[in-house]
Protein backbone atom coordinates (compact mmCIF):
# COMPACT_ATOMS: atom_id res chain seq x y z
CA UNK A 1 0.00 0.00 0.00
CA UNK A 2 1.33 3.33 -0.90
CA UNK A 3 0.78 6.32 1.57
CA UNK A 4 1.39 9.61 1.27
CA UNK A 5 2.81 12.39 4.09
CA UNK A 6 2.88 16.03 4.73
CA UNK A 7 6.19 17.20 6.57
CA UNK A 8 5.98 20.70 8.22
CA UNK A 9 8.03 22.67 11.28
CA UNK A 10 6.52 25.21 13.04
CA UNK A 11 8.08 28.02 14.97
CA UNK A 12 6.56 30.76 17.31
CA UNK A 13 7.83 33.57 19.57
CA UNK A 14 6.85 36.78 20.78
CA UNK A 15 8.23 40.20 22.07
CA UNK A 16 6.59 43.54 23.22
CA UNK A 17 3.44 43.43 20.80
CA UNK A 18 4.72 41.24 18.10
CA UNK A 19 4.08 37.18 17.59
CA UNK A 20 5.89 35.63 14.71
CA UNK A 21 4.51 32.33 13.62
CA UNK A 22 7.32 30.47 11.52
CA UNK A 23 6.25 27.96 9.10
CA UNK A 24 8.60 25.43 7.47
CA UNK A 25 8.25 22.40 4.64
CA UNK A 26 4.84 21.88 3.32
CA UNK A 27 1.32 23.63 4.40
CA UNK A 28 -1.65 21.53 2.99
CA UNK A 29 -4.57 19.82 4.54
CA UNK A 30 -2.08 17.68 7.49
CA UNK A 31 -0.04 20.96 8.45
CA UNK A 32 -3.56 23.14 8.48
CA UNK A 33 -5.40 20.66 10.91
CA UNK A 34 -2.43 19.97 13.24
CA UNK A 35 -1.60 23.81 13.23
CA UNK A 36 -5.42 25.24 13.22
CA UNK A 37 -5.80 24.40 17.08
CA UNK A 38 -2.50 26.18 18.11
CA UNK A 39 -2.92 29.20 15.82
CA UNK A 40 -6.37 29.31 17.70
CA UNK A 41 -4.71 29.95 21.16
CA UNK A 42 -2.70 32.57 19.40
CA UNK A 43 -5.80 34.55 18.65
CA UNK A 44 -7.15 34.14 22.51
CA UNK A 45 -5.32 37.18 23.69
CA UNK A 46 -4.97 40.43 22.70
CA UNK A 47 -2.42 42.74 22.12
CA UNK A 48 -0.15 40.95 19.91
CA UNK A 49 0.11 41.67 15.74
CA UNK A 50 1.19 38.38 14.45
CA UNK A 51 3.26 38.19 11.67
CA UNK A 52 3.25 34.65 9.57
CA UNK A 53 6.64 33.84 8.14
CA UNK A 54 5.75 31.62 4.86
CA UNK A 55 9.90 31.94 3.63
CA UNK A 56 10.76 28.66 4.69
CA UNK A 57 7.51 27.24 2.99
CA UNK A 58 7.69 25.02 0.20
CA UNK A 59 4.23 24.21 -0.97
CA UNK A 60 1.14 25.76 0.38
CA UNK A 61 -2.12 24.51 -0.80
CA UNK A 62 -6.09 26.07 0.01
CA UNK A 63 -6.21 24.15 2.92
CA UNK A 64 -2.95 26.71 4.01
CA UNK A 65 -4.42 29.59 2.87
CA UNK A 66 -7.86 29.30 4.60
CA UNK A 67 -5.48 28.56 7.64
CA UNK A 68 -4.56 32.30 7.35
CA UNK A 69 -8.05 33.69 6.41
CA UNK A 70 -9.11 32.36 9.47
CA UNK A 71 -5.88 33.72 11.10
CA UNK A 72 -7.27 36.95 9.59
CA UNK A 73 -10.57 37.08 10.33
CA UNK A 74 -10.06 35.98 14.07
CA UNK A 75 -7.36 38.74 14.34
CA UNK A 76 -9.47 41.68 12.65
CA UNK A 77 -12.54 40.63 15.03
CA UNK A 78 -9.78 41.53 17.84
CA UNK A 79 -8.31 44.85 16.25
CA UNK A 80 -5.11 43.01 15.57
CA UNK A 81 -3.60 42.80 12.14
CA UNK A 82 -2.02 39.88 10.79
CA UNK A 83 1.15 40.49 8.49
CA UNK A 84 2.41 37.86 6.15
CA UNK A 85 6.12 37.61 4.64
CA UNK A 86 7.09 35.78 1.69
CA UNK A 87 9.07 35.75 -0.81
CA UNK A 88 9.16 32.54 -2.21
CA UNK A 89 8.02 32.68 -6.22
CA UNK A 90 5.13 29.82 -5.90
CA UNK A 91 3.82 31.38 -2.20
CA UNK A 92 3.43 34.72 -3.81
CA UNK A 93 1.70 33.61 -7.24
CA UNK A 94 -1.00 31.36 -4.83
CA UNK A 95 -1.48 34.84 -2.56
CA UNK A 96 -1.72 36.44 -5.88
CA UNK A 97 -4.13 34.03 -7.95
CA UNK A 98 -6.67 33.79 -4.82
CA UNK A 99 -6.59 37.76 -4.21
CA UNK A 100 -5.30 37.35 -0.89
CA UNK A 101 -2.45 39.73 -1.35
CA UNK A 102 -4.63 42.76 -1.08
CA UNK A 103 -6.44 40.91 1.87
CA UNK A 104 -3.30 40.42 4.40
CA UNK A 105 -0.36 42.58 4.27
CA UNK A 106 2.39 41.30 2.58
CA UNK A 107 6.11 41.99 3.45
CA UNK A 108 9.29 40.52 2.38
CA UNK A 109 11.60 40.57 5.14
CA UNK A 110 10.99 39.78 8.55
CA UNK A 111 12.44 43.15 9.37
CA UNK A 112 10.12 45.22 6.62
CA UNK A 113 7.39 43.42 8.67
CA UNK A 114 8.96 43.90 11.93
CA UNK A 115 9.05 47.89 11.11
CA UNK A 116 5.84 48.24 9.72
CA UNK A 117 4.49 47.57 12.67
CA UNK A 118 6.20 51.02 13.79
CA UNK A 119 7.75 49.31 16.92
CA UNK A 120 11.53 49.23 17.15
CA UNK A 121 13.49 46.98 15.02
CA UNK A 122 15.77 45.98 17.91
CA UNK A 123 13.75 44.54 20.70
CA UNK A 124 15.44 44.67 24.24
CA UNK A 125 17.48 41.54 25.43
CA UNK A 126 16.43 39.75 28.57
CA UNK A 127 18.90 39.97 31.06
CA UNK A 128 21.05 36.45 31.09
CA UNK A 129 20.31 35.91 27.25
CA UNK A 130 22.40 37.21 24.39
CA UNK A 131 21.78 38.40 21.17
CA UNK A 132 20.58 34.82 19.57
CA UNK A 133 17.97 34.70 22.23
CA UNK A 134 16.85 38.15 22.48
CA UNK A 135 13.28 38.93 21.99
CA UNK A 136 12.23 35.06 21.37
CA UNK A 137 10.13 34.13 24.75
CA UNK A 138 8.20 30.94 23.98
CA UNK A 139 4.45 31.28 23.66
CA UNK A 140 3.35 27.69 23.76
CA UNK A 141 5.70 25.42 24.31
CA UNK A 142 3.97 22.76 21.73
CA UNK A 143 4.24 24.89 18.70
CA UNK A 144 7.44 27.31 20.62
CA UNK A 145 9.98 25.16 19.48
CA UNK A 146 10.68 23.67 16.34
CA UNK A 147 8.47 20.75 16.00
CA UNK A 148 8.77 18.21 12.87
CA UNK A 149 5.60 16.59 12.39
CA UNK A 150 5.22 13.53 10.02
CA UNK A 151 1.67 11.80 9.63
CA UNK A 152 1.01 9.09 6.82
CA UNK A 153 -2.38 8.66 5.61
CA UNK A 154 -3.53 6.16 2.40
CA UNK A 155 -2.93 7.38 -0.89
CA UNK A 156 -6.37 8.95 -2.32
CA UNK A 157 -8.07 6.00 -4.01
CA UNK A 158 -6.50 3.27 -2.50
CA UNK A 159 -8.46 0.94 0.18
CA UNK A 160 -6.37 0.43 3.66
CA UNK A 161 -5.49 -3.15 4.00
CA UNK A 162 -8.75 -5.06 6.06
CA UNK A 163 -8.00 -5.20 9.67
CA UNK A 164 -8.54 -9.27 11.62
CA UNK A 165 -11.60 -8.30 12.80
CA UNK A 166 -13.00 -7.11 9.44
CA UNK A 167 -15.55 -9.89 8.46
Amino acid sequence: MRQWHSEFQARCWYDDAVTVVELHGEIDIVAAEALAPRLRRLTAGSGHEVIVDLRPVTFIDCSGLGMLCVLHERLIARGRRLRVVATRPLTLKMLRLTGLHRAFVVHGSLREARSATGLPLAPKTPAGRGAAGAGRTTVDAAIASLIPYQRTRPRPGTQPAPSAGDG
